[in-house]
Order: C-alpha cells, then structure tokens, then sequence
C-alpha cells in the first residue's frame, strides 16, 4: 500500500509540473515563432564578494528555458546562474534557450584574472588534497588491509546501492602484483595529480587488449602486469555537486578500464570510495578503495586466547590421538607441482615430522591441480564403507585449497569419497564426516593440491585423522538447542534487478526442518533468495559450537549458508560460508569448532541464500543439529 501511494504521489507531482509549463503551450499546438541568436543575450558580473565569482543573467528578448555551458567542465539550468572559477584563465560560457518555437546559443569569454584558492576551501577538495596549506599534496594508496579495496559488481544495478556483488578482494588479496605500487599525490594548488606506479599498471586480459599493450602473466594473483609509463603534468577536476573525480590523461587507479572519470560514494580526510565504469568490459563496475600513505597500517593480529583445558575423554570422537584413527600407522606419500605449462617438474619443500611442512616452489603455476601432495594410507575400504576424515591446514599466505579423498587404484579417477576446496586462510579445521566409495579399494588415497597459493607460502597438515564413520548417536551425549527453540521464518526473492517481490512456496516440516521451492525469475546472484529462520537460541562467545542438517535438493547449484545475530553486522556472525555445493540428490552438511565473533548470539539467525539456484529446484532441510562442540 505505502508504494501504491508513493508512486501515486510521484505521478501527481509530474502532472502538476507539467501542467505549470502551459505558458509555453499553445492551444493550437503549433510551434512558436521561430528562435535565433540575435534574439538572445546574457550578461556575466563578478559578485560583490570575489571576482572570481561570476553571476550570469539571462537577458534575451524572448521567454525560454536558459541551459548554461559554464565552460569548466560543468553546466547550469536557469536564469540566474552563480558560478566559482578558483583558477586563472579564460573561460567560454555558452547559454542555450530553448523555446516553443526551438533553440539557439550564443557564447561569450570571460577572463579571470588571478588564482583564489579560498574558493576551493571545501570538504571535498580538503579532504582529498590536505587544504591550501599542504604545499606537497595529499599522497593516497589502495586499502590493501581492508576487504572490498577492489572489486567489481554490475554497473545496470545501483552500483551506489549494492556495490561490488560479484567480486571483493581479500585484505592483501592482490600482494605481489603492481596494483599496490600505485601512489597518487593530489595538490589543490593548480589541482596538479602525480602519479607514481614503478613502472607498471595491472589489469586482465579485457582490459590489456582495451589498452594495446601487452603484459606478463602474474601467476600469484592472476591478470597481468602491464609496463605503462603516467602521462606527464597530470590534473583533476572534483565535481562536487556530482560527486566525480576526474583524472587527466586518461589517467586510472592502477587497475586499468579504459575510464578516467570516478563516481565517489565516500569522501574523508581517511578514506576515499569510487567507482567507475569499464569501456573494456561494458556492463562492469569496477570499485576502489584509498587511504592516505601515512595512514596504511597493517592491523595488529587479534590476540587468540588459548582455550579452557578440556581433558581428553577416553573414546574421543574424531581426534587424532583416538584408537579409532587409522592413520595412527605408516604411509607413503608423493608430489607433482608445476608451473603454467603443466609440464611438471617443479620441486616443493617437504618435511614430515610431526606434521607435514610443504613450500609452494617458484614458478607455480596458480591453477588448481597444480600443486599436487598424495598421501597412500594403505587403509582399505569395502564397498560402501562409511570413513570421517578431518585434519587442520595452515598456510602463511591465504588461498584455495583441494582436498580429495579417493582410491589409490582407480585409473580413471572417477570414484572418490570426497572432493572439494577449502579457503585456507591463517589456520582452517577441514572436516568431511560420512563418506564412502561404490566399490572396494586396497589403499584409500589422500589427495592435496595447493597450486592456487602463492610461491614461498609454507603450508601445514597436521592433526591427521582418518576413522571409519561414527555415527552422532554414539558421541558423547549433548543436547541439540534447535527443536526446543520458537521458530518463525522470514524470506526475501528477486530477479536480476534486485527489486524483490518474488515468493518462495515454503512448507515448515514437523521437528526442524523446511520444504522449498525457488521461484520463477531468480535472479541467479548471491543473495537473490534469502530464507531465514528466526530463533531464541542464545549461543555464547565463551564457547564453541556444531551444526549439521541434511539437504535434499533436485539439481546441482552453490548456496550461502549464514548463522548469526544480526545479518547487517559481520562482525556477530558465527559462521559464513558462500561457496556451499548443493547437490542433485542428499548431501549432509557439517560446520565445527564456532562461535559468536566478538560477543553472545541472544536470537541466533540461520539464513541461507539460493539466488544462484534454477528456479523450481526444490530442497528440503532436515535434521538439524546445533549443539555445543564434542571435540
């Protein structure tokens, strides 16, 4: 109702503006007498206040609707128009009158004789430039600690309002390539820009051919360095009624599109927000994020608190000192890693002690499979025999891993317990509970691949555990916290344009679980069909939790899964995962060892996202298990 009214109000303002344009209609709706320069004239004085100011009068012998050329970059509707000119020089102002009967334009030059930097006395130029008195400039870098530094989303669906949805950049997430060699020195005095880049600006394959130059492959971040050479006595224009930066000679922020003009969404004397369209990629937005040189700091590392002692219970469940893992014995192990050619041949360092160190060589190739480390346990496997497998991966600079458990004798490399990737990033527990294999193996196969993780990186596998399957009910006994929770739900589905509006057939099934259907016209992106469950679960930040359920889905697709107290804040979430594969058939789903970020979870959210799921896909929950963590 409030939008029926709204759009309701929309249309009558239209109406009444455009009735009170009747003085130019006719009721023969003919076209007036016709239009031309000698009819037009406009008069340009400075203000009482400063010469630099010019005030322009229409003063044409004939009514019409004035639009002004201001000959700075901007333009003016109207017939009086104040304009500010901080900068010397002479300028072509243009007044165009548009009339029943047609238009016409007449220019004329005015000079301004000297330099009054106090009109750029704004929180815009300030902030960007350090003021007048900053002499050398303001000197600003990309955010390389802050997540979503660089990115890229759609440029057709309210880049200002929904940002970069397609991609965000990790902190440091672009370490080793040029993009961070990027300095540019802004000085309000001439608004002369410097550029510094060593060298080399960074961009992918689009946008080197867009540019006409070639590149050199990165392997560590991927795209390409490309050699490029800052045009010499470099400006900028701030608009700051429009909101736009604007570089000259052709001039970008290090990652090159093909556009020189930045929309900004946010302006400080700390943090500078753009974005700007791409002419090699039509339809992209790419996003930026600077701060000042002298404010760049790496955040200190949060301190991790050492857990409470918990004694070790006498048949631990899915431990590594448990009698029940079987990777207790002796194994053997080997290595391929290669570079972008997949010729083979690189040599990684491998030490096995207590754990397992592995060093990504140079000249890996940064491709998945790549990296590969084979662990043969000489564990068999009966047919349909259900194994756990867990272990903890640390690795010195973030990145993708695979992890595959498989049958060492299978030629084909068709039959395996599981297969997936894991984003490592400091210290991640992997778990892959209730797998098996469709036939029998003399030897369960281990497989690694770490060729997405830049060389130098030093990876560890330790707490090894391989077990056959223990079933839930034979853990240590918890209480599940879901089925004595009230529960009410809350959904929202849209198409491409993010307008919503959609409805999802939802039916709540008896114990703790849900029937969905994903609508018709799903928009295909993250976060285009959020299902939510509302809860009085209190999770608390002193301890650490699980939760499983079991998913039924009628075709293949990824989804988001999201536990948490308030979905606007990521500092409260419990987990997230945006890389969930759902598939066409039952798969169960497991997340161990979380807790609420930073303090108590008092109405813990679970809200999953199927907006990259075909519409009529239909997929059930069940099963669903929150609990405290059995280590």
């Amino acid at each position: 109702m409030k939008s029926i009214f709204k759009a309701s109000l929309i249309l009558a303002v239209m109406g009444a503006f455009l009735f009170s344009c009747a003085p130019l209609d006719k009721d023969d709706y003919k076209l007036g007498d016709p239009v031309n320069e000698s009819l037009l004239s406009f008069t340009s004085s400075p203000s009482a206040s400063s010469p630099n100011i010019i005030v322009l009068k229409n003063t044409s012998s004939t009514a019409g609707v004035a639009l002004w050329d201001l000959g700075n970059g901007s333009t003016a509707k109207g017939d009086e128009v104040t304009v500010s000119y901080p900068f010397k020089g002479e300028y072509t102002i243009a007044m165009s009158l548009y009339t029943p009967g047609g238009s016409a334009t007449i220019s004329k030059v005015v000079s301004i004789a000297n330099d009054d930097y106090g009109l750029l006395d704004t929180p815009g130029f300030n902030a960007l430039t350090g003021g007048a008195n900053a002499t050398d400039g303001k000197t600003w870098v990309f955010a390389r600690y802050t997540y979503g530094h660089f990115g890229v989303g759609d440029i057709n669906a309210a880049p200002e309002v929904n940002g970069p949805a397609w991609w965000q950049c990790d902190p440091k997430g672009k370490e080793g390539c040029s993009l961070y060699d990027n300095e540019y020195t802004f000085i309000q005095k001439g608004t002369k820009l410097i550029w510094k880049n060593q060298g080399y600006i960074y961009t992918n394959e689009n946008g080197m051919n867009h540019l006409g130059m070639g590149g050199t492959a990165n392997p560590a971040v991927g795209d390409f360095d490309v050699p490029y050479t800052p045009a010499d006595n470099l400006t900028f224009s701030l608009d700051e009624d429009n909101m736009t930066l604007t570089l000259s000679g052709n001039a970008f922020f290090g990652f090159y599109t093909g556009d020189s003009v930045y929309r900004i969404i946010r302006l400080t004397e700390h943090e500078m927000y753009v974005w700007c369209g791409s002419a090699a990629e039509p339809g992209n937005a790419w996003y930026f994020i600077l701060v000042p040189k002298d404010e760049l700091k790496e955040p200190e590392p949060e301190p991790v608190n050492p857990p409470d002692p918990k004694p070790d219970p006498e048949e631990a469940w899915f431990r590594p000192n448990a009698e029940t893992n079987l990777l207790r014995s002796s194994f053997d192990y080997e290595s391929w890693f290669s570079g972008a050619d997949w010729g083979g041949g690189l040599e990684p360092g491998i030490s096995i002690k207590n754990n397992i160190t592995i060093t990504v060589p140079d000249g890996i190739g940064g491709g998945e499979w790549m990296g590969q480390f084979k662990i043969r346990t000489h564990i068999p496997a009966a047919a349909r025999e259900r194994f756990d497998f867990c272990c903890n991966i640390a690795a010195t600079n973030p990145g993708t891993a695979t992890v595959k458990m498989t049958a060492a004798d299978d030629p084909a490399d068709d039959e395996f317990f599981y297969n997936g990737n894991v984003a490592v990033e400091g210290s991640t527990l992997f778990e892959a509970a209730d797998h098996m294999l469709n036939k029998d193996t003399e030897s369960i196969l281990l497989v690694f691949d770490f060729g997405r993780f830049p060389a130098g990186t030093v990876i560890t596998l330790s707490d090894l555990c391989l077990q056959k399957h223990i079933p839930l009910s034979e853990k240590p006994a918890v209480v599940n916290l879901w089925p004595a929770a009230n529960v009410f739900t809350t959904q929202w589905f849209s198409g491409p344009d993010w307008s919503g509006g959609l409805s999802a057939e939802v039916t709540m099934l008896e114990g703790n679980g849900f029937e969905l259907t994903v609508p018709e016209g799903i928009g295909g992106s993250e976060w285009m069909g959020q299902f939510a469950l509302h809860t009085d679960i209190l999770l608390q930040a002193s301890h650490e939790y699980e939760f499983s359920c079991v998913m039924t889905a009628t075709a293949d697709s990824q989804y988001t899964m999201k536990l948490t107290n308030d979905p606007e804040d990521d500092s409260k979430v419990s987990f997230y995962d945006n890389a969930m594969t759902m598939k066409n058939g039952t798969v169960k789903v497991r997340k161990v060892g979380f807790k609420p970020e930073s303090q108590d979870s008092e109405a813990t959210m679970l809200i999953f996202d199927f907006g990259r799921t075909p519409a009529g896909t239909k997929i059930t929950v069940t099963d669903i298990v929150l609990q405290e963590y059995v280590y």
